[in-house]
C-alpha cells in the first residue's frame, strides 16, 4: 500500500508528458510549458495553473519547432513538412534529423533524402561563413577551429573544399595580424614619447601661442585706428599706429633674444610665422600712419614715419610712393 501511495505521488509530481521547454523572444529565460494547442499560427499553452496564448513567432526558433514537433503527427507528410519547416529557419540539425525519421517510411526516402542533402549543404555552409567572418575580422584563433570542423564534419561538401582553401590563408592571416600589432605598438611608443615631448615643449609652446595672441590683438588696435582716422578723428587714431608698432618691436625683440629656447618639433617655424605677422602688422602701420599725417599735412613726422618704413623694407613700393609725395610738398632743408 504505501509503495503504490509513492508511486502516485511520483506520478502527481512529475512534469506532464505532453510538456516541453520553451522561450519566448521577450524573455531571457526558458520555462516549462504545456503545450495544449497550435491553431492558425497561435499557441495555447499553460505555465503552471495559467492558461496562456501567444503567437507562434513570438518564441525563439528551437522552441518554434519543438512546438511543432509536439503538435505534429507522424506520417510522412507531417515529417516532411515539420522538415521543412526547420531547413526553411536554418535549424539544419532538426531538419536532418526529422528527414531521417521520414525516409524510413515508404514512399519518402528519395524527397527526405534530398532534403536532408540540402539541410546538410546549408548546414556546411552556415559553419564556413562563422569562419570567414573570423577571418575578416583577422582572428585566427577563432578561425582555424570552425574551418577544421567544416572539413571533418562536411568532408563532401563544396564548403569542405572553399575551407581547405581557407586553411592555407591562415599563415598569412597571422602574419598580417601580428605586422598590425607591432604597428599598433610602435604607434602607442610614439603617442607615449609625444606625451612626454608634449610635457617638456609645453611652456615654449604657450608661449608662442601668447605671442600670436598679441599679434591679433595688435591687428585690431591696427583696424580701429584705420576707423578712427577714416571718420576724421587722427588724433585720436594715429597713437594707435604708433602703440602698435611698440607692440610688435617689443616681441619681436623678444623671439630674438629667446630663439635658443625652441629646440623642439615646429616650434621655429611657429616663431617664424609670428615674426612675419608682425613684422607685416609693423609695415601696415607705418603706412596708415605717415599716410594720414601726410594727409593731416603734418609732413615732416610723415617723412619720419615713412623713412622707418622703407628702412624696414626698402622694397616696399608703398612707402617709395608715398616718399616722393611727401618730398614734393616737404623740403626738410627748410627745417633747418
Amino acid at each position: 500500500m504505501a509503495r503504490l501511495l509513492i508511486l502516485l505521488l511520483v506520478f502527481a509530481f512529475a512534469a506532464p508528458l505532453w510538456a516541453v521547454k520553451v522561450k519566448l523572444k521577450s524573455e531571457d529565460k526558458e520555462f516549462e510549458a504545456e503545450i495544449e494547442n497550435l491553431q492558425d499560427g497561435e499557441v495555447t499553452y499553460r505555465k503552471g495553473r495559467k492558461q496562456f496564448t501567444a503567437p507562434l513567432e513570438d518564441f525563439e526558433l528551437p522552441s518554434q519547432f519543438a512546438i511543432m514537433a509536439l503538435r505534429s503527427g507522424e506520417t510522412g507528410d507531417e515529417l516532411m513538412h515539420l522538415a521543412r519547416f526547420a531547413l526553411h529557419r536554418s535549424l539544419y540539425s532538426e531538419a536532418q534529423q526529422t528527414a531521417a525519421k521520414a525516409a524510413k517510411l515508404e514512399g519518402f526516402n528519395d524527397k527526405a533524402e534530398r532534403l536532408s542533402a540540402v539541410a546538410r549543404n546549408l548546414e556546411a555552409d552556415a559553419l564556413l561563413d562563422k569562419g570567414i567572418a573570423a577571418l575578416d575580422d583577422k582572428d585566427v584563433e577563432r578561425a582555424r577551429p570552425l574551418l577544421q570542423e567544416v572539413i571533418s564534419r562536411f568532408p563532401d561538401t563544396p564548403a569542405a573544399v572553399k575551407a581547405e582553401v581557407l586553411l592555407g590563408t591562415l599563415k598569412r592571416v597571422e602574419l598580417e595580424v601580428r605586422a598590425a600589432q607591432l604597428e599598433k605598438e610602435a604607434k602607442q611608443a610614439q603617442a607615449d614619447a609625444d606625451a612626454e615631448e608634449q610635457k617638456r615643449r609645453a611652456p615654449i609652446d604657450d608661449w608662442l601661442t601668447e605671442l600670436e595672441s598679441q599679434v591679433a590683438a595688435g591687428t585690431e588696435t591696427k583696424k580701429e585706428a584705420d576707423e578712427d582716422c577714416k571718420q576724421g578723428y587722427i588724433i585720436r587714431g594715429l597713437p594707435k599706429y604708433e602703440n602698435t608698432v611698440k607692440a610688435m618691436e617689443t616681441l619681436r625683440n623678444n623671439l630674438a633674444k629667446n630663439r635658443s629656447l625652441l629646440k623642439y618639433r615646429g616650434q621655429e617655424a611657429h616663431a617664424d610665422r609670428i615674426d612675419d605677422k608682425a613684422k607685416g602688422l609693423t609695415l601696415e602701420c607705418y603706412y596708415s600712419w605717415a599716410w594720414y599725417l601726410y594727409k593731416a599735412e603734418r609732413y615732416e613726422v610723415a617723412a619720419s614715419v615713412c623713412k622707418r618704413g622703407i628702412a624696414m623694407d626698402p622694397k616696399d613700393r608703398r612707402f617709395l610712393s608715398l616718399k616722393v609725395d611727401i618730398d614734393e610738398v616737404y623740403d626738410p632743408s627748410e627745417d633747418k
